[in-house]
């Protein structure tokens, strides 16, 4: 028995982690392990205590809550400190021999703790740098040059991304990770980049090439195979469009380098839309045709420069085939300005004794079966 207490309690003095002079047992696991949740119980009933009084009304409730949680957490470390054996005179000590603990080595340089909290810090304040820059570009630089607000957003991406990328290279210099030693690095990440990362790697190269030559930019109108929408955003991996029907697809840039892809929003802005009718044999064309026109004219979303035309396309098997060709101001008008025209076209056909025909077949028979 004696023996057997002994050896339990030989393993619970056994090392798990050792910081300096100073090294964490199982022991003292356990032992934390019940401060840490009482520490949470503490703070949570009083969170709870607070609620059902209506507490968060109080003026004071925000000072009282920082200063209960400020005590809980502070006994908490100290309770912690304690147990691990720490006297109050050093815990600096503690604290430095726990950030400067040996994580793992690259490139011959030991990364700590404090290591990856420096670089963090760091690459945080380069994100918080690009988007004062990007804000300061947008609303001060830009507008004044009066750039088109394609060619901004592809700026202001580029501008963001190259603080980040010195960012990250200032962040390593800092702690002493020298680029040269990772160059072998690199290479490795390359094969794996060339093997297992080849889509990736394709669709950031597109969205490059995509900033930079800009065949499609934030707020046009495309269509894509079968897909119609706007362009939201454009990322370097992929872009986000909006359908008509309020769906956000997100697809791979590299869609749009290797597919051919219809830009209703390239240069000019304004969109021709075609509407085919038929009418029956024996109507005036003359009168479908200025009917038509007429109905183009009427119709709000209709451009009246440049002009509608309308053509007798063919003589159809049941009717005579028209085409109207009409202009919108811009594509995002197309859907509603084509529903209206057909609107107000079978309104003026009506009105005015124009007939659409249903497809019709003559069957002549020579002679009936006996």
């Amino acid at each position: 028995m004696k023996e057997s207490l002994h050896t339990f309690w030989t393993l619970l003095q056994t090392s798990i982690v050792s910081f300096g002079n100073y090294r964490i047992t199982i022991l003292n696991v356990l032992l934390i392990a019940p401060v840490l949740f009482l520490d949470v119980f503490l703070v949570r009933l009083f969170l709870r205590i607070a609620h059902r009084r209506k507490l968060q009304e109080k003026n004071y409730y925000k000072t009282v809550s920082r200063i209960f949680k400020g005590i809980v957490h502070f006994l908490a470390f100290v309770g912690v400190m304690l147990i691990l054996g720490v006297k109050l005179n050093n815990i600096t000590d503690f604290i430095s021999a726990v950030l400067n603990f040996k994580i793992f080595t690259i490139a011959g340089t030991s990364i700590s703790l404090i290591t990856i909290i420096v670089m963090v810090i760091i690459v945080y304040i380069s994100v918080k740098i690009a988007k004062v820059v990007q804000n300061y570009f947008n609303n001060t630089v830009f507008p004044r040059f009066k750039i088109d607000e394609g060619v901004r957003s592809s700026l202001s991406k580029l501008i963001g991304y190259s603080i980040i990328a010195i960012g990250v290279l200032i962040a390593l210099q800092g702690v002493g990770i020298k680029l040269s030693a990772l160059t072998v690095f690199a290479g490795v990440l390359g094969v794996g980049i060339g093997f297992g990362m080849q889509n990736i790697t394709a669709n950031f190269v597109s969205g490059v090439a995509i900033l930079f030559e800009r065949p499609i930019k934030e707020g046009d109108m495309v269509r894509l195979k079968n897909m119609i929408g706007r362009v939201q955003k454009i990322r370097l991996r992929a872009t986000v469009i909006q359908t008509i029907y309020n769906e956000h697809l997100i697809v791979p840039n590299s869609e749009f380098v290797n597919s051919i892809v219809e830009n209703m929003s390239y240069g000019d802005l304004k969109l021709r839309i075609s509407v085919k009718v038929g009418v029956a044999y024996g109507s005036d064309p003359l009168k479908v045709r200025d009917l038509l026109l007429e109905s183009a004219r009427d119709t709000d979303k209709i451009l009246n420069y440049p002009e509608p035309v309308v053509y007798l396309n063919e003589f159809g098997n049941s009717s005579l085939n028209f085409e109207l060709l009409a202009w919108v101001a811009s594509p995002g008008e197309k859907f509603q300005a084509t529903s209206d025209l057909h609107f107000t076209i079978l309104r003026k056909f009506e009105e005015n004794g124009i007939v659409i025909p249903f497809p019709q077949t003559d069957v002549w028979i020579k002679e009936m079966p006996s």
